[in-house]
């Protein structure tokens, strides 16, 4: 049975609380305004108080344990209902509904094995329903399909021009939880977040599509990258955990895009010696592939070469001037101009004048030496010199018996 208290809480207070103005007046009636202002205020702390009381009455003339359930639509359900002391219990629902009890219990439960009702609210009561609380249910589905398009397929899709992406959700329930995640994917695996969008929750419990769009501007960077969409329904703490996530399909992005010349060491001046070969390589990024033309400095500026790499072998002082090559294709092009001055190396020059000054100098040496050698020791010798001389008088002189005469 219901306490005193329990019945008030439920049929009176609210008359109560309206008539609180008029019960302050007639204990107030004809009173000073100090004695008006007392007694009002006391009322209120005496209205206060049984508010609060009335509260916590409520709370805890019935419990439902769990209080919330997250459930897969066609899975089974169950909770209870529970009181402090034992009562005539009933549950009324469109499925699992337990009439009043023939005596009073302090639980009763609610199941049902396959629950297929989408706006089913449980509530749990007593006799009279002095006493009602309704079970927090979410029913839940997850998506048919998770699909990524194009609003309109580009043929092709161009650098710097945007394109409207397209994610649909199909047969999904309540769409209010769900959360949808736009990702690009490079191509070295690394996928990157471009946008998050989750829909008002407008408690619609049946499944619906969700169709959600984002505006995409590809750069030449994405070219070979993929595009996809991610559906997370969050149901909260109670719901699966983790969250289940559905991708979809993987869109590969072709992105044409205008060339840019990547010449190393890039557009620059040079020197290069006379005799020398000189070899400049145009290459550069572009989708389609690029074509090639190079202007010479001796060209008329009307003809151009259709090649990517010049070469000018034993080059000489009249190549000097400036080299452009064009990128081009459809998109555009992109140019890039190399001047290059051609200078004389003088050191062999000079090695060789010092090597002929040298052997001149060995052969005026020479001359020079040979011609002092037979000055001196030929042109002035006389026969008569290398002669004896004989002197007037002769001198006899006997040496062991043996003479000798001296001129």
């Amino acid at each position: 049975m219901l306490s005193l208290s329990t019945v008030f809480c439920k049929a009176e207070r609210a008359h109560f609380f309206n008539s609180s103005n008029r019960i302050a007046e007639y204990f107030t009636e004809g009173r000073s305004l100090l004695v008006r202002w007392k007694m009002e205020i006391l009322i209120g702390l005496l209205i206060s108080s049984l508010s609060l009381y009335c509260d916590f009455t409520d709370a805890e003339c019935l419990v439902i344990s769990p209080a919330r359930l997250v459930v897969k639509y066609g899975d089974p359900a169950s909770s209870n209902c529970s009181s402090d002391t034992p009562v005539e219990i009933g549950w009324e629902s469109t499925q699992g509904g337990v009439g009043l009890t023939d005596k009073e219990v302090k639980i009763l439960n609610w199941r049902v094995d396959s629950l297929t009702d989408w706006k089913i609210k449980p509530s749990c009561f007593t006799d009279g329903g002095q006493c009602e609380k309704q079970l927090d249910i979410t029913v839940y589905k997850l998506p048919d399909s998770v699909s990524i398009s194009y609003r309109k397929y580009p043929d092709p899709m161009v650098e710097g021009h945007q394109y409207l992406l397209q994610c649909l959700v199909q047969n999904i329930a309540p769409i209010g939880r769900l959360r949808v995640t736009f990702y690009k994917v490079n191509t070295t695996g690394e996928q990157t977040e471009l946008d998050t969008q989750q829909k008002a929750k407008d408690n619609i419990n049946t499944p619906e599509n969700g169709t959600y769009t984002l505006d995409f501007t590809p750069g030449r960077d994405d070219d070979g990258a993929q595009l996809l969409c991610s559906a997370m329904l969050d149901l909260g703490p109670e719901g699966p955990q983790p969250p289940p996530v559905m991708d979809s399909n993987r869109l590969n992005i072709n992105v044409h895009y205008k060339p840019q010349i990547t010449m190393s060491p890039g557009c620059f001046s040079m020197s290069i010696t006379e005799g020398d070969t000189l070899s400049l390589n145009c290459s550069a990024n572009g989708n389609p592939a690029p074509s090639y033309n190079w202007l010479l400095p001796q060209a008329d500026p009307n003809t151009m070469e259709e090649r990517s790499v010049v070469t000018i072998t034993d080059i000489a002082k009249s190549h000097s001037g400036d080299y452009t090559c064009f990128a081009i294709n459809p998109l555009g092009n992109s140019t890039c101009t190399v001047n290059v001055e051609v200078t004389v190396d003088y050191l062999p020059i000079i090695a060789g004048l010092a090597a002929a000054v040298v052997v001149i100098l060995l052969v005026v040496s020479c001359f020079t030496y040979s011609s002092y050698y037979k000055h001196r020791r030929m042109g002035h010798y006389q026969l008569k010199d290398m002669l004896p001389r004989q002197h007037k008088n002769k001198h006899v002189v006997q040496h062991n018996g043996m003479d000798q005469s001296f001129m």
